[in-house]
């Protein structure tokens, strides 16, 4: 954290002007982006004559000269004033348009001309002029901010490139005596805080501005401290977080985040030029060492050229004006508030402009117009809403209200007819007065109705999980458009693996085809962990047949429905086995295997019993056998079940002879490869790799391993925490998201290690062993992480105290192999453990003792090649027979080599990369990575 400490008051780019800066700090930081190069540029204010080269980078300008690059300044856009064009006298080009740039910095203004040598090009000032307007509205990514408009409908407002990462409830602001409950937005830009009373109570603080995440003492007891960099002025915020283990949670997140932040950090300005430009080291000219020696103690006076007024460094005094009645800055000599006031012409153009003492405003593009109508769009919603809110809270100009239960709601006709088309076509029937002025609604919750009324009148409302579906309805009933699609929104972003089935129905039931295609389209990528669920036992046969149709239905053998269909026709045998037959249909059972057709579908006693079913599967062998029906034709349209090409008038083939693949089937046996950059897919049938995600929160030096069900973990890994004095180490743990292709933070390991064992059994994980990050001891401990609770549990210890082990699992056994003990030695034992027994026991030592070699199950034996042995390097190969329990040599991997992957795939063997001794130019022999991949 000391380091990111130093980062956030070492942040000077585009807060400081400076002259003749050196190479190094020409260079760009991390998360400073070049984003143009302009060349060449006369730097007319103060290198008249003078051809050099225009950097426009996300947070400053830099500017050098070609034939000598000391001579530079850097511009950061924090100290822009004004940028405009004006009229300027170039030695290059004589009287021209010129950029100009009015800065202030530490209380001195300093003017910049920039000229383009090449004429009649606009790009000069279209690319300062736009970056600098992306920087000034971006300034949530850098800046403390309070009291903003940072919460929507009880929502964080998302940046772009922001990700929600944790949302904590229950988190009370220290700021006054009493304190204030709220809650807390922790993503990967900024963390936010806002009061649950008043959205407007709120405070968001970027990673940008944290010196430090600490958790101290307080008068409310152990507090979250969070305090923010001398830029900002050194806030101190304290939050209250129960209980103590959520707040020491809280905090190592949110210190994890800050570290990979403080890596490359985000600093919001978005803008991209359609000529790439080159890097930043290629277009620096370095600089050359003059052969007059400089004294360190001399200061240049290259800044003096560019001082605004002259060679007034500080301010003019404030002095009273009697005419305007204000303070002002001292006038210069020759000037009066007349003449400033007058509208003069600019020589050489036809261009008026006023001479204020202030430069002119540049003409407004069409951006700028847009956005100042949306501006004052905004605005003037703003305070319509709020003059409704007042009405209704002041019960002024009411002409009506709504009756649900006893309680009587106050209204006006007018809104009501604006936001539904129920209550308008209502208020202009011929219903009595006396009906108009009481509308009895029934069967409404009132709690429910006053929030929809008065999300009418003030555009808020506090959607949670457990009244959306009441608010949904209800806004469905009586034709609410807005609160409809803000229900609409909250349930799509909620989607998730145990609540997408009850979404469908209400999408379904409420006939909304945007939620419910959301909702199929989620189980449609999630159906294999979804088909296990109650839920799905519990769908109606329509709402079955719509779930398991599409062609996007993500599975990788049409196995998986037909089981999934059995499941559900078993758990109402009677009733269900009757609608059986328009769910068959919507079973592919062409793409099955025939012989897991004939053992498992044919001898099903559900579908034997069914003489219609039963014809069914006698067609579908006939298929099998390369003979089809004869097609029935259908003018665009298909019946129920029936395969239906979307191209209009063509022969169909019955529902369950569709043999068009699944999404999911759509696979490929493919190597994945991880490091602390990128995930890379590698396909060995055709030597190709593919691009799966970026790995920038994955720390070196970790561990991977996939699972059973496909799931793809990473554990361990190093990260420091220097403020951190008790556990200064932290291991890590993200699983890659098979859909979105994301790396998810999971819950960090209890304690961290390194040089332990992976394994996985019935879908946990398994950390073996390994040694102590703090104390360096060798450890027995076995920890095991459960998804369904989301927690490491400790279980039984290994026999052993051992690292630099191997493991692997084998139907659903984890085999633990060699490795060095305490006496740093290596062994040759093997043990298994059986997550069920719970026990581990020993197995036919290997003929090598070795320790950081590869490992791998490979048709029913346990390969394990290469490693450490006593005698250094190994190239050794040997395997454990699964079925006699015997270990037999293999044939030398090519090079001695430690640290090898081994990977079983599509029945060859595979081993990637790791450490083997190269000879160096000097002919001595080092340890170095290798990358190559052995077959």
């Amino acid at each position: 954290m000391a380091a990111a400490a130093a980062a956030a008051d070492s942040l000077w780019e585009d807060r400081e002007v400076r002259f003749d800066i050196s190479s190094q700090q020409m260079k760009m930081r991390p998360g400073e982006v070049l984003i143009d190069c302009l060349d060449p540029i006369e730097d007319t204010k103060g290198n008249n004559g003078e051809k050099g080269r225009l950097l426009v980078t996300n947070l400053r300008i830099i500017w050098h000269s070609i034939v000598l690059p000391r001579v530079n300044l850097s511009v950061g856009y924090n100290c822009f004033v004004n940028t405009t064009t004006r009229t300027a006298n170039s030695k290059l080009r004589g009287q021209t348009e010129a950029l100009y740039i009015l800065t202030k910095c530490n209380n001195t203004r300093f003017e910049f001309i920039f000229t383009n040598v090449v004429p009649g090009s606009p790009r000069l000032f279209a690319s300062v002029i736009a970056v600098h307007r992306a920087y000034e509205t971006s300034k949530m990514y850098r800046e403390l901010k309070l009291r903003c408009a940072l919460i929507q409908n009880k929502q964080l407002r998302l940046l772009p490139k922001e990700q929600v990462y944790d949302k904590i409830n229950g988190v009370w602001n220290l700021s006054s005596d009493q304190g204030n409950l709220g809650t807390f937005f922790v993503t990967n830009v900024r963390i936010v805080w806002h009061a649950n009373m008043n959205d407007s109570f709120n405070v968001s603080i970027p990673y940008l501005q944290i010196r430090s995440v600490k958790i101290r003492d307080s008068k409310f007891g152990l507090a979250l401290v969070i305090e923010s960099s001398q830029a900002t002025g050194g806030y101190v915020l304290g939050f209250k977080i129960d209980p103590a283990e959520k707040l020491e949670e809280t905090a190592k997140e949110i210190n994890s985040l800050h570290k990979v932040f403080s890596v490359n950090p985000i600093f919001g300005v978005d803008y991209e030029m359609e000529e790439k430009p080159k890097q930043l080291q290629d277009l620096t000219v370095e600089q050359v060492q003059d052969d007059v020696e400089i004294e360190a103690e001399e200061q240049t006076d290259a800044f003096v050229a560019y001082f605004a007024d002259g060679n007034k460094q500080q301010d003019r005094e404030p002095v009273f004006s009697e005419e305007l009645g204000l303070a002002i800055e001292k006038l210069k000599d020759g000037f009066t508030l007349q003449g400033l006031w007058e509208v003069a012409d600019v020589q050489g153009t036809n261009k008026r402009t006023f001479s204020l003492g202030f430069l002119p405003e540049p003409p407004r593009k069409m951006d700028s117009q847009k956005e100042l109508a949306e501006e004052l769009r905004l605005y003037q919603s703003t305070l319509l809403q709020d003059g409704l809110r007042e009405l209704l809270e002041e019960k002024k100009f009411v002409d009506c209200s709504l009756k649900a239960g006893d309680k009587s709601l106050p209204c006006h006709r007018l809104i009501l007819s604006a936001c539904s088309p129920y209550f308008r076509e209502y208020f202009l029937s011929e219903e009595s007065e006396e009906k108009k002025k009481e509308v009895i609604l029934d069967n409404v919750d009132p709690a429910t109705l006053d929030m929809i009324v008065k999300y009418l009148y003030s555009a808020s409302i506090d959607l949670n999980d457990a009244n959306v579906q009441d608010i949904f309805a209800l806004a469905s009933r009586f034709q609410i458009p807005s609160v409809f699609t803000v229900c609409v929104s909250y349930l799509q972003k909620r989607l998730a693996v145990g609540n997408c089935l009850a979404i469908l129905r209400l999408g379904i039931l409420l006939d909304c085809p945007r939620l419910a295609l959301s909702a199929r389209d989620f189980v449609s990528d999630h159906f294999v962990k979804i088909c296990k669920e109650e839920d799905f036992l519990q769908l109606a046969p329509h709402e079955l047949i719509s779930v398991i149709s599409p062609d996007s239905l993500n599975v990788e053998k049409e196995e998986v429905v037909f089981e999934a269909v059995m499941r559900w026709v078993k758990k109402d045998k009677e009733n269900r086995a009757k609608t059986l037959g328009d769910v068959f249909d919507c079973i592919r059972f062409r793409l099955m295997d025939e012989k897991y057709f004939k053992e498992h579908v044919e001898k099903e006693d559900t579908i034997k019993s069914n003489p219609d079913l039963s014809k069914k599967i006698k067609v579908i062998k006939d298929a099998f056998a390369g003979k089809l029906p004869e097609p029935t034709k259908s003018a665009g349209k298909s019946a129920k079940g029936e395969v239906n090409g979307d191209v209009g008038d063509e022969d169909l083939l019955p529902g369950y002879l569709n043999d068009i693949p699944r999404h999911g089937m759509f696979v490929k046996d493919l190597i994945l490869l991880v490091n602390d950059t990128a995930s890379v897919a590698y396909d060995p049938t055709e030597n190709e790799c593919y691009l799966v995600a970026l790995s920038e929160l994955i720390p070196r030096n970790h561990s991977s391993i996939v699972t059973k069900q496909k799931q793809i973990y990473v554990v361990g890994g190093l990260y420091v925490d220097e403020e951190n004095k008790e556990q200064p180490f932290q291991s890590y743990f993200f699983q890659l998201d098979n859909i979105t292709y994301e790396w998810a933070g999971l819950p960090p390991l209890p304690s961290a290690r390194c040089l332990f064992g992976l394994g996985e059994s019935e879908n946990k994980i398994y950390v073996i062993a390994g040694k102590d990050l703090q104390t360096e001891e060798s450890l027995d401990s076995v920890l095991c992480y459960d998804p369904t609770s989301v927690k490491w549990n400790e279980v039984k210890k290994l026999p052993l105290k051992v690292y630099g082990h191997a493991t692997t699992s084998h139907n659903g056994a984890i085999y633990c192999l060699g490795g060095k003990t305490d006496d740093k030695k290596c062994t040759n034992r093997v043990f298994i453990y059986n997550p069920k027994r719970g026990d581990w026991r020993d197995l036919p030592p290997m003929k090598v003792a070795r320790s950081m070699f590869g490992v791998a199950v490979h048709k029913g034996k346990i390969v394990v090649a290469g490693g450490v042995t006593e005698d250094g390097l190994s190239a050794s190969v040997e395997a454990l027979d699964l079925t006699t329990n015997k270990w037999e040599v293999f044939p030398e991997f090519p090079q001695e080599r430690s640290s090898i992957s081994l990977v079983d795939l599509s029945g060859s063997l595979y081993a990637i990369g790791g450490f083997a001794m190269v000879q160096l130019e000097s002919k001595e022999f080092a340890p170095n990575e290798v990358n190559d991949i052995w077959k």
